[in-house]
């Protein structure tokens, strides 16, 4: 896998719309889509999410929908000139590219060793609280995962109707979730490994179901990214890890993931940049279901690449030499702030395993508040701190027995 870099690349073709809130409650939805893209020749659109007639539309946007169109034209200037006429219609809030984001990782030649983050973060002390629940899932929003690893088999998600097994690729919008890099099953296992199984490593989430929502290879798709959070909530998958982002702001994405009232896990990204002045999204939305994760390493200082900033990075977790699952069975090293936030999904499973009547927004504020404060993180990420899942297992428990 290629070095991490940010771009502003995008895929022709594609425009990424935002409708106005009046195409909710629009009796004709379709013409009311016709009408906001008048002017522009366009092949088919796709609704890639829309507001609930039952929720209330945050009074944070105007948008009511994301519809991706197909433009006929497939040069990439059309795609700059179609964004910046459709933004002029009626009935649209606003029109974009269709990003390409890169994965958060830097590869490293892989050796053996210990799962040191384990131990740092203190998962040996909240397993004696719970190890996961099946009923609890997290949603692998990535290169997809190699399913057929046998330190994750296990636990591979399956739809309630059982018609959709390990998840889904928006790219191609098929069935094959299958990883082809090792950047989502790397992911994945720190996650969700099964634990205590005598094969390889555990995850943080010893019993936990994953769902392989693939959004790209390398890159990264911004409406497959979309789609991957509407799949998310038509299937009640409570968490998404998201180690993956770029320079660009989008409003589609924010919409989305406001739409969404799970959990939503991002990394900060691995320029070594303070996102308070130079963002990168998803990890630097001000959206209330966000926990934005720095790497840190062994000596508890922040790793030498990993983003900061004390108002849009929340926490940091382990993100150096770390050893997890690879293709075809194997295990590998990895560094990255994609492998630090994983360490937060898997952590927030298991808070949800033990807790099942937490709230997003509660397992946030647990996560957070429990963050043993580091003196080499102070001034830099929002807690000052590492994750620390025995104080946050403990803080759980108090509440419950309140």
């Amino acid at each position: 896998m290629q070095n991490y870099f940010y771009n502003t690349a995008y895929e022709a073709g594609k425009v990424i719309v935002d409708l106005h809130k009046g195409f909710v409650e629009s009796s004709d939805p379709i013409g009311y889509i016709n009408r906001a893209l008048s002017g522009i020749e366009y092949q088919k659109v796709d609704l890639l999410i829309k507001s609930q007639k039952s929720r209330k539309i945050s009074p944070k946007t105007d948008i009511g929908g994301v519809v991706l169109v197909h433009l006929k034209n497939q040069e990439m200037s059309a795609v700059l000139q179609a964004a910046a006429e459709l933004s002029e219609n009626l009935g649209v809030v606003y029109a974009e590219p269709n990003y390409l984001s890169d994965a958060y990782v830097i590869p490293n030649d892989p050796y053996f060793g210990d799962l040191w983050g384990m131990k740092k973060i203190k998962a040996p002390r909240a397993w004696d609280y719970a190890t996961g629940n099946p009923n609890v899932t997290v949603g692998v929003v990535d290169s997809g995962i190699d399913h057929n690893h046998p330190d994750i088999i296990k636990n591979m998600w399956v739809s309630s109707n059982r018609r959709i097994v390990n998840g889904w690729n928006f790219v191609r919008n098929n069935r094959d979730s299958m990883d082809i890099t090792g950047h989502g099953t790397h992911v994945a296992g720190t996650i969700g490994a099964v634990g205590n199984n005598h094969i390889g490593v555990a995850g943080v989430c010893w019993n936990v179901k994953v769902s392989s929502l693939r959004i790209g290879d390398n890159r990264m798709s911004l409406d497959a990214a979309i789609a991957s959070i509407a799949f998310a909530i038509r299937n009640n998958i409570f968490i998404l890890n998201n180690s993956w982002g770029g320079r660009f702001y989008s409003p589609s994405l924010k919409y989305a993931i406001e739409q969404y009232e799970g959990l939503y896990v991002v990394a900060a990204g691995n320029d070594g940049y303070d996102n308070d002045r130079l963002p990168v999204y998803p990890a630097s939305y001000d959206s209330d279901n966000i926990i934005s994760v720095a790497a840190s390493a062994p000596n508890d200082r922040l790793a030498s690449f990993s983003n900061y900033g004390v108002a849009s990075v929340d926490i940091a977790a382990p993100g150096v030499d770390v050893f997890s699952l690879d293709l075809r069975g194997r295990y590998s090293r990895m560094n990255g702030t994609s492998m630090a936030a994983p360490h937060v999904a898997g952590a927030a499973a298991l808070l949800k395993s033990y807790l099942p009547h937490l709230s997003a927004l509660e397992i946030k504020d647990i996560i957070l508040s429990s963050a043993a404060k580091l003196p080499h993180l102070a001034g830099k990420i929002l807690t000052g701190g590492i994750l620390d899942t025995d104080r946050m297992m403990a803080m759980g428990r108090r509440a419950k027995l309140q």
